[in-house]
């Protein structure tokens, strides 16, 4: 039996409860005179052996406060490996005694203490929480804590736990760095407030935000006709795939296309023959043979097919000619854009050719008026080079009608764009001056306009459709950019009205702003003036300017309206921050707290409202309600009591997700049934399900397993090693997050850890390991174990993170599978440690003969008896974790091993075997310590090890699956309660 624990002792004696006699006097007169005379000799004095001075225990109540020290005695004397050869060992029947008592002193602590749950001091965030938990609450992976010094592990190796995490000026500064960098990413919105991935101090910063959100919401949309015509041809195809009773709409969802599209896609298909592109289409869609691997390239055809047909028929528009004003002022360009808006589901007749036509060499110019000047010839060309001998748009003699109306049909299903996502100044020329997102083209630095009709009209639903809306509104509220590009129009391009130029602007008004009503009415007429002044003018420019003015003025006053009305929503968006940050409803003094400071930094600070938002974000971030998990009220007389319903609520999500509880998880609290078995279960069992367990795959296993550091390993020598790429370290690192998350996520057996026969890999990972890889991402590779690959032990980050650089490390492997992996608890190394060879290659004996060596010195012989072993059988993998069948000096490899106890074996396969004979205990205890370790934020104490009984227990009855461990922790006593911090600790 294994007996690891750091065990916590309570400063009264009425909690400790009174030493059992029986134990009392056996100490006496059994265990003291063994260590007296089989122990103290070299385990006592100033350098006692492996730290242990065994001389220093004069009471039962030494022993219970140093019990992990003592669960390893146990270990050594029950295994008869203590003394040491060749000192005589004592007899088994006195050997037997002292073990038994160890064992029963451990019962006696048990039956006392079952289920305490331990003082939880209260902590503030680990660097990692504080990173995932501004993530959570800001929707920004934004990472404040890159500069943070390093949070210290407990001696659980845990960087969770109020031991630890400790809190000093320096790092309190550090703190307010950060809550101001979260801050200064704060977005005030007509609703309340936002955060974006960078600050939002100054002009561009106001411009970036917004467009990007726009243009995430573009391309995240399903436009590519490709992936309709592979959905068309499942629907028609759905019985011989084994889906009836499927739908246009289910077939929609699983193929992630538009519900409200397909349908439109699939009647063209499927309608009755029609002339021009219709008919070919038709025709290539009926070709479509029921093979699925051919039906992907043949769509794509059909797509290229789609897109240059409304390449070549797109509508064409030209700016209003109007006598003393350039083709790019606003008022009258803005028609041209409009018309393109409204025009994109229509075909150009004119882009058509009768048979009887000669062949064009270039299109005519005149079809294009009012490109500029030097772009009209690019655009000709452009043309020409793809349209010449097209027979895709020559009309049969007499079919000249059948034809149009073909390829309006034609280009009512299938738009030549579904939005436009860049202008040039010279658009829709796009060979150059390009590069400003949802720009008008006015300018290379200002004015953008929105094009998106048919995006709106035939991909988007009701919900799509508004939230686009409410995008574009954003865009103008936060970035003020209908009101900014009228102000530049006004200073740089107005004095064209009054015959000053094209690049003049008009003075200012005097008393009223340049986007006062009046003042734009006033301009206005200017323009209409102008347009109406010579009859040569093109008439649809009095339109186009009346429709300009229109809706400049009625977007400012509509933004006027949002502006007004928009800081109560954003002072109740701060409060609901402030709540979603202290992980709680506020109460009503904490509501006026922040409030008031809110207007202290108006009223008396004389600060602007955004600077007053920003402030008050730092002091909710910088308050002990947000920086610290909180402890609970407690008994006065040191009882457990249970936790309060949200105080459980961000224990769960700490635990699970290394985060603050998300909307779902607070409900629950809010209705107080999170402490119902049935409800906590099942929210457990959710949030194992939720993406965000990656992050507990990382803290978690990244400290358990020792790799959680390999983002920044640079051990690694790149000349000697050129593969070892920082995409490989990033590959290398993720690798077992990856398959730890999906172990919790799928509930998986804990034994694949060990024994599993897959990985993830993705296109990095896959070379170094020799896995043919295609495609790009990461997947699950379930055949790893043809490659030696497979679970936890080869997996790269791991050998690589054990090889000091220029070799491979038998020790430091072995001691990571004992140790990680095992539970076992190693004595550190003694202060005079022979060193082993610095370079493989440069070195005379082969790293197992030089470690041979190694083991022959006294000191080392015990230890390195224990796991030398395990790393030698690793030596078929070198110091990045590449396969090998020779050694760095070209030697060949031997992967041999003898294992404790006499199994004899060979590579990493039979450390798998031996631990499936010998060790699986000694894993599931080793990981359940580890689990609850973490769980409950502190080092072990003895009475912990009931509950590791029971999760062991738990295990073997749920067909070994990883749910059923963290289903025992959250519903144990430990987890549920918590009582006073009065205690001494005594750690390992």
């Amino acid at each position: 039996m294994r007996l690891r624990a750091v065990f916590i002792t309570l400063s009264l004696a009425v909690a400790h409860g009174a030493t059992n006699p029986v134990l009392e006097k056996q100490f006496g007169q059994t265990v003291r005179p063994f260590l007296a005379k089989y122990c103290v000799g070299c385990h006592s004095g100033k350098l006692p052996a492996a730290s242990l001075d065994l001389d220093a225990y004069a009471t039962v109540d030494a022993v219970i406060r140093d019990y992990p020290r003592w669960s390893t005695v146990h270990d050594r004397i029950a295994a008869r490996e203590m003394p040491p050869k060749p000192v005589p060992a004592p007899p088994v029947e006195d050997s037997r005694k002292v073990a038994e008592w160890i064992v029963a002193l451990r019962a006696d602590e048990l039956r006392k203490h079952a289920g305490d749950p331990g003082a939880v001091l209260t902590r503030r965030l680990s660097n990692a929480e504080y990173n995932y938990t501004i993530r959570d609450l800001t929707g920004v992976d934004m990472r404040p804590t890159r500069e943070f010094p390093v949070d210290p592990a407990n001696l659980a190796g845990f960087d969770n736990s109020g031991e630890s995490l400790t809190m000093s000026s320096a790092l309190l500064k550090k703190y307010l760095q950060a809550a101001r960098m979260v801050g200064d990413s704060m977005v005030l919105t007509p609703d309340g407030i936002d955060f974006a991935p960078h600050p939002m101090l100054s002009e561009p910063d106001r411009d970036k935000y917004p467009i990007q959100r726009i243009i995430q919401f573009y391309e995240s949309q399903p436009t590519d006709y490709a992936a309709y015509f592979e959905a068309a041809w499942r629907y028609k195809n759905r019985v011989a795939l084994g889906k009836p009773g499927a739908t246009l709409a289910s077939i929609a969802a699983e193929s992630k296309v538009s519900a409200k599209y397909l349908p439109m896609v699939w009647g063209l298909l499927e309608g009755s023959s029609d002339a021009g592109p219709i008919a070919k289409l038709q025709g290539m869609w009926k070709a479509l043979q029921a093979n699925p691997e051919e039906v992907h390239a043949k769509c794509l055809e059909m797509r290229d097919f789609v897109v240059k047909i409304r390449h070549h028929t797109a509508m064409q528009f030209a700016v209003p000619k109007v006598a003393g004003l350039p083709a790019g002022s606003q008022p009258i360009l803005n028609w041209k854009l409009r018309n393109f808006t409204m025009h994109h589901r229509d075909s150009d007749p004119k882009a058509l050719r009768n048979d009887t036509d000669p062949a064009p060499v270039a299109p005519t110019l005149p079809r294009y008026p009012g490109l500029h000047q030097d772009a009209a010839p690019r655009w000709a060309a452009l043309m020409a080079k793809d349209r010449v001998d097209d027979q895709d748009l020559v009309v049969p003699a007499g079919e000249r009608a059948r034809y149009e109306a073909a390829f309006s049909k034609f280009a009512t299903v299938f738009p030549d764009t579904f939005y436009v996502r860049e202008r040039g100044r010279y658009w829709p020329d796009d060979s150059q001056d390009r590069g400003r997102l949802l720009s008008a083209g006015y300018h290379n630095t200002m004015g953008y306009y929105r094009d998106d009709t048919a995006l709106m009209e035939l991909i988007l639903d009701d919900a799509g459709r508004k939230h686009l809306d409410r995008l574009w509104d954003e865009f103008d509220y936060i970035a003020s950019q209908t009101e900014r590009t009228y102000v530049q129009f006004f200073f740089n391009q107005s004095g064209a009205v009054n015959g000053l130029g094209a690049e003049s602007g008009l003075p200012r008004p005097i008393g009223h702003e340049v986007t006062d009503q009046s003042e734009i009415y006033v301009m206005r007429d200017r323009y209409l003036a102008k347009a109406k002044a010579d009859p040569k003018n093109d008439p649809l420019a009095v339109e186009a300017i009346g429709l300009h003015f229109e809706r400049v003025n009625s977007t400012l006053r509509r933004l006027e309206a949002m502006r007004a009305a928009a800081p109560i929503k954003q002072l109740d968006g701060l409060l609901q921050f402030a709540a979603r940050g202290y992980r709680r409803p506020l109460a009503k003094a904490e509501k006026d707290d922040i409030l008031t400071y809110y207007h202290k930094m108006r009223d008396k600070d004389e600060l602007p409202h955004e600077e007053a938002m920003r402030d008050s974000i730092v002091s909710i971030l910088m308050s002990p309600n947000f920086l610290y998990l909180m402890a609970e009220p407690v008994s006065a007389n040191g009882a457990a009591r249970p936790l309060t319903r949200y105080a459980l609520a961000s224990r769960l999500s700490y635990f699970l997700w290394s985060s603050m509880p998300d909307a779902e998880l607070l409900k629950h609290a809010a209705a107080g049934d999170l402490q119902r078995p049935d409800v906590l279960l099942a929210q457990t069992r959710r949030m194992l399900k939720d993406e965000r367990v990656r992050d507990f795959a990382t803290e978690f296993a990244g400290n358990w397993l020792d790799f959680r550091r390999f983002e920044n390993f640079h051990s690694v020598d790149r000349e000697r090693f050129p593969t070892f790429t920082n995409e490989l370290r990033e590959a290398m690192f993720q690798e077992p997050i990856r398959f730890v998350q999906d172990l919790m996520a799928n509930n998986r057996p804990v034994f694949d850890a060990v024994y599993g026969k897959h990985t993830f890999v993705n296109a990095v990972l896959a070379k170094h390991y020799g896995i043919p890889f295609e495609g790009s991402g990461w997947r699950r590779v379930d055949d790893a174990s043809a490659y030696q690959r497979g679970g936890l032990l080869p997996m790269a980050v791991f050998l690589t993170n054990t090889s000091p650089g220029l070799r491979t490390s038998p020790v430091k492997r072995g001691y990571w599978v004992v140790h990680r992996l095992l539970g076992e608890t190693i004595p550190p190394p003694p202060a005079v440690v022979p060193e082993l060879p610095a370079d493989e290659a440069k070195s005379d004996l082969p790293l197992r003969d030089a470690l041979a060596q190694h083991r022959a010195h006294p000191v080392c012989a015990g230890c390195h008896a224990r796991f030398d072993v395990f790393g030698l059988a690793f030596e078929g993998y070198g110091p990045v974790g590449e396969s090998r069948s020779k050694d760095l000096a070209g030697r060949a490899i031997d992967a041999s091993a003898t294992f404790p106890g006499g199994m004899q074996g060979s590579g990493m396969d039979s450390v798998k075997a031996y631990i499936r004979e010998h060790r699986e205990k000694d894993f599931v205890d080793g990981l359940s310590r580890k689990l609850v370790a973490y769980a409950l934020n502190r080092s072990l104490q003895l009475s912990d090890d009931g509950l590791v009984d029971r999760m062991a227990v738990q295990l073997a009855a749920h067909e070994q699956r990883f749910h059923s461990l963290i289903e025992t922790i959250v519903t144990s006593p430990q987890f549920l309660n918590r009582r006073a911090p009065d205690v001494h600790y005594s750690q390992r």
